[in-house]
């Protein structure tokens, strides 16, 4: 790869953005330290900052990442040499008390550990009063006591134990702040948060990435708010001091004293209100006017609650002793706030702002010296979130077995600063709101990451058209654009539920089963989250980007443990997210957010990963380590989820302790009668990754391969060139395609009338024959593979929903009276089948190919 070319994903409404995004190397083609450049269409060299984010097994480059602050308009290339330098620098240094200072050009900024999450932040030579933040959580307590509930409420303050410098510049500083909120009369913590600050010479918006822990007791304890306070200070005339919220199309804006006369409207009216802009009024010339505006309402209060996804309310106050009264309502706001006065000017926004409701924004003390802007990430006048079981009892039936869990889940959003040198006007505020709810990011075209395989090879599209079938082809894409307006109709939003899709489909109820089981919420269950992310990597649609990119943050915070017992592990599929009985390490695996970390190098989601890298190490449920510290473990989804976890680990950090896992694991295996193939149960020591087979330990073989077991195998052997490795595959799909009589043969007996059910299930496994066909050159298995992607919908969970001749999912108008709001359904349809046949299809259309390719001999494949 001599030049990479690199577009917006989508279009920004500022001419210039803060902007970091990851480009792919081939294997070999960069090695460390070799510089690289970043140049616009004309050729001139762009600054940007450039840190490496993955090696491939020889040590050369995978993946680097790259900051700086970009124009919008322009499309860019990458290639090797040495980039421009840069005028601009931002500087970060750290004292020995741990405090942090940053210089960005245009922002100075400090941070201190203890109460305050900032402690000066100021905009230069501005003339501008300094901005601090401040955290704060709200606890409801509810007591029941003889049929009467008494509910209190307890109010804590974030204080930060730990700043840490990651990077300083010259483009980007980052800093991580770590620390927990305390109640306000005691030195008791809940809620830990990790909370990162993200700055970019010459720019005047601080991101801030916010996660927080739940650790409290869900039968007591109650999340009523969550909070970000901006501290400001204000001068000036009130009638110079203006606030503002974004709502579905324009702004809700005001002054805090507005200038509406008795007797018609003066122009300065019109100015400070249309334009947004400081106006003066001169007393001697109009002193009638000054005599009228000093009468007018000064008001001190604003607030926009989103209550839902299609609603939310402004209200307003003169003063906290006094009522609020309704200013407007709308359904979908924007997600920003606006507070300017002669002595400070800021905007925040949220990122994903209705989709996470309950949010609210609010602006409080606005006639006063010292106004404060909070952004409520949980608002506190909405109902308090309940965390509890959703049944006093387990439903075996319904894969329904219960541990309401919510104790080390977590939650992240993204709020964006923006500090002002001057009254923006309504239009920049907007244009604001709305970059923060798109994404800025540099991506390459398709082909370039088939071509690098940074993420495997199967995945692609066939090169040539051929073999890629057509109805298959839309329909693949047809499901994809069911989910994204499934979403929209289903209404499958919320602060803990955005992100998620549903499991089972009920076409009697003609809704999906959320109140059944284990039927309820997918969470990573058959690896949807890998759909999501192969299908944008195809299509570059940034549909699909957001669509994918809300799913890993549901999927990496609330799906899984970042604290307590079940640290590592996540939470299968059940009515409440964290509620199943089973809690495991496919949920968790590293494999299902590397797509997105690579792309736009999310330190949050850098953390997750690394964390769960020793999930090999967490307890299993209903089971105990044996006197050697050993338990039994099936080859997949437990140890291929864990291989997922050290294959970040070694690629990220060229760590070789997880690597000599990964291969004590795979010689372990291939050391059992039909290594891969032989059962799934084996005998694990996580202090030395031995496995030792368990001849009992027969299966269902279909669990092996449908939590991302291909993708992770598949791309393992081409890291390691394994060619063993590929023959196991190769000699799993070809047990998983026998007839039970061909199984029986040629495993020796291992497979019998016995225990021969284990091998049901081959359509969550179509590529594994398709693998076999292409590797060891049987054109039968592939026509198997072929014949099975074809196969009509049922009500079987193993197949997609309806498709019509053309491949387009069928949708049916559901009778008004059956719902409560029109609907429309695709019969069959059901996300294991869908997310399972999709990456069937897939793989096995570019398996097909490179078989044909191979004139049928896939032994030739070693340069795959």
């Amino acid at each position: 790869m001599s030049i990479l070319r690199l577009n917006w994903l989508t279009a920004q409404r500022a001419g210039r953005t803060p902007v970091s995004f990851g480009t792919p190397w081939s294997q070999g083609a960069l090695q460390p330290g070799e510089p690289v450049s970043l140049q616009d269409e004309a050729g001139n060299g762009v600054p940007v900052q450039t840190k490496i984010n993955a090696y491939w097994p020889d040590g050369s480059v995978k993946w680097l990442l790259h900051s700086g602050v970009l124009d919008t308009r322009a499309a860019y290339v990458m290639r090797k040499g040495e980039g421009a330098a840069s005028g601009a620098r931002i500087t970060a240094a750290q004292a020995a008390d741990g405090s942090v200072q940053i210089e960005s050009g245009l922002l100075t900024c400090t941070l201190r550990t203890g109460g305050q999450l900032i402690s000066s932040l100021l905009r230069r030579q501005s003339g501008q009063q300094p901005v601090s933040a401040q955290l704060t959580a709200l606890i409801e307590n509810r007591v029941e006591q003889e049929g009467l509930e008494t509910v209190s409420i307890h109010k804590l303050i974030g204080y930060t134990n730990a700043i840490t410098l990651e990077e300083a510049g010259p483009l980007r500083a980052v800093v991580k702040l770590e620390g927990g909120h305390r109640y306000m009369n005691s030195s008791e913590r809940r809620f830990p948060f990790v909370i990162r600050l993200y700055f970019y010479a010459e720019s005047d918006e601080i991101r801030m990435v916010h996660s927080f822990v739940f650790d409290a007791d869900e039968n007591r304890d109650y999340l009523k708010g969550l909070a970000v306070h901006f501290n400001m200070q204000a001068a000036g005339e009130l009638w110079n001091r203006h606030a503002g919220f974004t709502g579905d199309t324009g702004m809700f804006y005001e002054a805090v004293q507005p200038l509406y006369t008795y007797n018609g409207i003066h122009p300065l009216y019109e100015r400070q209100q249309t334009e947004g802009q400081f106006v003066h009024i001169d007393p001697d010339a109009e002193p009638e006017l000054l005599e009228n505006v000093r009468d007018n309402a000064a008001w001190s209060n604003f607030r926009l609650q989103q209550d839902s996804c299609d609603h939310y309310s402004i209200v307003k106050s003169t003063a906290r002793r006094c009522a609020c009264i309704p200013a407007a309502q709308g359904n979908r706001a924007g997600g920003a706030v606006f507070f300017g006065s002669e002595s400070g000017i800021l905007a925040a926004a949220v990122k994903d702002f209705w989709q996470k409701s309950p949010m609210a924004l609010e602006i409080t003390g606005a006639r006063e010296d010292k106004p404060c802007l909070s952004v409520w990430l949980y608002s506190r006048y909405a109902e308090a979130y309940d965390f509890r079981a959703y049944d006093t009892e387990s439903h075996a039936f319904s894969y329904g077995d219960m541990n309401n869990h919510p104790q080390g889940i977590a939650n992240t959003n993204e709020i964006t600063l923006k500090l002002f040198d001057r009254m923006p006007g309504k239009q920049a505020v907007l244009d604001f709101a709305a970059d923060v709810q798109s994404d800025a990011l540099l991506v390459a075209a398709p082909e370039v990451y088939a071509d690098t395989r940074v993420f495997g090879t199967y995945w692609h599209p066939p090169g040539q058209e051929q073999y890629r079938t057509a109805a298959h082809e839309r329909a693949l894409l047809g499901f994809m654009d069911f989910y994204i307006k499934e979403v929209e109709q289903r209404r499958w939003y919320g602060f803990w539920d955005y992100g998620d899709v549903m499991h089972t489909y009920d076409p009697v109820r003609h809704n999906w089963r959320y109140d059944v089981g284990g039927f309820a919420w997918q969470n990573t269950e058959l690896c949807n989250t890998y759909v999501n992310w192969l299908l944008f990597l195809r299509t570059g649609d940034y549909d699909i980007f957001r669509f994918a990119r809300a799913m890993t943050r549901h999927t990496s915070e609330v799906d899984m443990y970042h604290l307590g017992e079940y640290a590592m592990l996540g939470s299968r599929h059940n009515v409440r997210h964290w509620g199943c009985k089973w809690k495991e390490p496919r949920i968790s695996m590293a494999g299902h957010h590397r797509f997105f970390y690579y792309l736009t190098g999310d330190e949050r989601i850098g953390d997750i990963m690394d964390f769960v890298k020793d999930a090999d190490y967490a307890p299993r449920i209903g089971q105990s380590a044996d006197a050697d510290g050993c338990y039994q473990v099936r080859t997949g989804p437990d140890w291929s989820s864990y291989v997922s976890n050290w294959m970040t680990r070694w690629e990220r950090f060229q760590d070789t302790k997880y690597r000599d896992k990964i291969l004590t694991g795979l010689d372990s295996i291939k050391q059992a009668p039909n290594r891969l193939a032989s059962g799934s149960h084996f005998r694990y020591n996580p202090d030395t990754g031995e496995m030792g087979y368990l001849s009992e330990g027969n299966y269902q073989y279909h669990m092996v391969i449908c939590f991302g077991g291909p993708e992770i195998w598949f791309e393992l052997a081409e890291l390691t060139g394994d060619e063993e490795l590929r023959d196991m595959l190769a000699q799993f799909g070809d047990y998983f395609a026998m007839t039970p009589e061909e199984r029986k043969l040629a495993s020796g007996g291992l497979f019998n009338e016995s225990n021969d059910k284990a091998w049901d299930g081959l359509r969550f496994g179509i590529r594994m024959p398709a693998y076999t066909g292409y590797r060891l050159g049987k054109p039968e298995r592939m026509q198997q593979a072929l014949d099975m992607l074809s196969a009509a919908a049922d009500h079987s969970s193993n197949t997609p929903g309806q498709i019509d001749p053309d491949g387009n999912p069928v949708y049916v108008n559901v009778a008004e009276a059956e719902y409560i709001r029109p609907v429309r359904e695709v019969p069959y349809a059901n996300t294991n089948g869908i997310s399972q046949w999709s990456l069937n299809y897939m793989e096995t259309a570019r398996l097909l190919e490179l078989m044909k390719e191979n004139g049928g001999n896939g032994n030739a494949n070693n340069r795959h």
